[in-house]
């Protein structure tokens, strides 16, 4: 096709100049007639070239303007001026073109859902304030109409603009919405994307998930002091009204009044023990970190439980790895913590053959300390480990079921975490991470 096209425009500016010569020796010879004729060629000729050229210079600048707006589809009327081969070639590279930008467009359609739906509200802007993106949760977070612009917002979300505009990362605000007060976690981070700045920003509105972890709390709170206190009071009352019924028709007989007694102060006891535990469990001392060598604090563990070791025929082994590996932490919160899991330990192995307990200390890729209490007891069931580190809990007989959650108190106010990863009949493994 571009062979065909150069060739009638090479033909016709050769008879543009052939005609043009003839114009000059007919009026040399002054042959008006003929030069006319050949003038009125010449003419005729470079309108038909400048036509020509006009149409390939509109092809050219509607390809390239519709490429600029992403328009691949409008290449047919550039593409019809390239050599044959040349055109195979051209509609290929268009394909691939066309292919992955439309693969790029569904991606972003497709990750733009996914944002929708997410809970935790997010938006894009630039510099001057101008809205790239905004998810719904925003509007239902914020309670508002959509807007355009940071500036768009109403006075009553200064404190938001103001958040989102800073420097800083991560900051918690408070709003006054509908005479109601929203406090909201604002978590920024910058982006460039072509040269561009972007903010994007993350909205949570913690304040109606602490309620309900909270209205949570209280309930599981409620139930386990009603049934604790009920446990004791119940039979208090029951054994009082006996006594006082015995009294009224035997009072020289005071056999079962002392045994109802005894049964009281030692109920009175244990609702008193329960009291005392649950006060330890609400008010714990300030943690006072301190260097302490692992070798050092498993040899003393082991020498503590040394004589249960012997009496259950329980092999025990430490490992310290490396040897001089030194945790910074409160001596007394976490030797208390591994007591806790030891004595676990001791009574899950009660009833296997060969019992096995193993304390180790390493340190995980990230260089945080772990210390893992291993045995092979009995196990924990799956419905037994949602609730293991609930106050009050227990799977034991003898158990008070403070022992669980109490460490996991004092690890959480040091800045730790307690896991724990059990198969029934195969054994338990408590891990904790400094």
């Amino acid at each position: 096709m571009l062979g065909r096209v150069l060739t009638k425009q090479v033909i016709g500016l050769l008879i543009a100049a052939l005609a043009l010569f003839g114009v000059f020796e007919a009026l040399q010879g002054r042959y008006w007639i003929t030069a006319c004729v050949l003038f009125g060629v010449f003419v005729g000729t470079l309108t038909w070239l400048f036509h020509e050229w006009q149409k390939m210079a509109y092809a050219f600048y509607q390809t390239f303007i519709s490429w600029e707006m992403g328009d691949w589809g409008q290449s047919a009327l550039f593409q019809r001026f390239l050599p044959a081969k040349l055109q195979k070639t051209f509609f290929r590279a268009v394909e691939q073109i066309r292919k992955e930008r439309l693969e790029k467009q569904s991606q972003d359609l497709y990750l733009r859902s996914v944002v929708q739906h997410i809970p935790i509200g997010l938006l894009s802007f630039d510099h001057t304030g101008k809205i790239d993106f905004c998810n719904t949760a925003v509007l239902q977070i914020l309670r508002c109409l959509p807007f355009k612009n940071l500036d768009e917002l109403p006075s009553t979300y200064e404190p938001l603009k103001i958040a989102l505009q800073s420097n800083s990362k991560r900051q918690m605000i408070r709003l006054l919405v509908e005479d109601e007060v929203l406090e909201l976690i604002v978590t920024l981070s910058q982006v460039q994307i072509l040269g561009k700045n972007y903010t994007i920003a993350s909205l949570q509105d913690f304040q109606a998930e602490l309620e309900e972890k909270e209205m949570q709390a209280w309930q599981n709170l409620t139930r386990i002091l009603t049934h604790e206190i009920l446990n004791s009071v119940t039979p208090i009352s029951s054994l009082a009204a006996t006594a006082l019924e015995n009294l009224q028709e035997n009072p020289t007989d005071t056999t079962e009044i002392e045994q109802a007694l005894q049964i009281i102060q030692k109920r009175s006891q244990n609702l008193t023990q329960f009291v005392q535990e649950f006060r330890a469990f609400t008010k714990l001392p300030t943690p006072t970190p301190q260097p302490i060598l692992l070798s050092e604090l498993f040899a003393n563990l082991q020498k503590l439980i040394e004589n249960d070791l012997k009496d259950r025929n329980i092999t025990f082994r430490s490992i310290v790895f490396p040897e001089n590996l030194t945790l910074y932490a409160d001596l007394m919160m976490t030797e208390q913590v591994l007591i806790n899991l030891l004595r676990n330990a001791i009574q899950a192995v009660a009833d296997v053959e060969n019992p096995e307990i193993q304390l180790i200390a390493q340190q995980d890729l990230l260089g945080k300390v772990l210390i893992k209490v291993e045995d092979n007891g009995v196990g924990i069931s799956d419905e037994a480990k949602k609730s293991i580190f609930v106050p009050f809990f227990t799977t034991k007989k003898t158990g008070s079921g403070i022992g669980l959650s109490l460490s996991k108190q004092m690890m959480r106010v040091q800045g730790g975490t307690i896991s724990v990863h059990s198969v029934l009949g195969k054994g338990t493994t408590f891990t904790l991470r400094f």
